[in-house]
């Protein structure tokens, strides 16, 4: 009987032990899926290698989008570049141009294949009518020069005007305020909420591969079978998804 009351403790002892355990597993287990999922699948991809790019065509919210949809491009941000003033801001540019900066795994896309879009989005032969909204290739290092300097003289066999569009050395790249990045995104109400849902914080969303993707998605930009590629991958409610797809469809 003594034995007996022992081993019954002891048992019990051992499941309550095993409850708590269990219940402790639990909770870890849940948060750290919530923490998972709360990021978007496209934006927990690692590269080995990302290159950065710098142009401007004009206004820069087109061209945020224009190259955010493209397939390999992982990260775009908006800002000013090209001048001598520091710090600019939107209402004070001084001499910069309006911009756009492009993270890219080269695995996916090369610069020269950037280079063609660039090319294909402006008129080379038109110039700009102010420094603010100027055509413009900066290039980070020689190769990016070479490659596109070669790119300007073949695409000036093609045409009888001048070709204006300028490549330049980029010096400094000012990020624009936060009402300008993403900024398609940001019109419609319900992606804008799904994404402050996702990130608060308003450099994880300008950060965001998932981001840049629909935003240059909603601007009309990618093609149906790159949205099928991506849509489970964005962090999307299932009614957001539905609605970028009719999009498509």
């Amino acid at each position: 009987m003594y034995s007996d009351r022992i081993f019954t403790a002891v048992a019990l002892v051992v499941v309550f032990s095993l409850l708590l355990l269990g219940s402790s597993g639990v909770y870890s287990n849940s948060t750290t899926a919530e923490e998972e999922t709360s990021v978007p699948l496209i934006d927990q991809k690692e590269y080995k290698v990302v290159k950065t790019a710098t142009f401007a065509l004009g206004c820069f919210w087109g061209p945020d989008a224009r190259f955010g949809a493209l397939p390999g491009v992982i990260k775009t941000r908006v800002g000013y570049a090209g001048g001598s003033k520091e710090n600019p801001t939107y209402r004070d540019l001084g001499d910069h141009t309006e911009s756009v900066q492009i993270d890219y795994n080269p695995e996916e896309i090369s610069y020269e294949e950037l280079l063609e879009v660039f090319w294909e989005s402006h008129n080379p032969t038109v110039g700009g009518f102010n420094r603010q909204y100027m055509n413009i290739a900066f290039y980070h290092n020689e190769a990016q020069k070479e490659a596109a300097m070669e790119s300007k003289e073949e695409l000036g066999e093609e045409y009888e005007d001048q070709i204006r569009t300028e490549i330049r050395e980029l010096e400094n790249f000012y990020i624009a305020e936060d009402y300008h990045q993403k900024y398609k995104l940001k019109l419609s109400n319900l992606f804008s909420e799904e994404f402050e849902r996702i990130y608060p914080d308003e450099k994880n969303l300008t950060d965001s591969t998932a981001a840049a993707k629909v935003n240059g998605y909603l601007s009309g930009y990618g093609s149906l079978e790159s949205v099928r590629d991506n849509i489970g991958k964005l962090g999307l409610s299932e009614r957001a998804q539905q609605r970028l797809l009719n999009m498509y469809e």
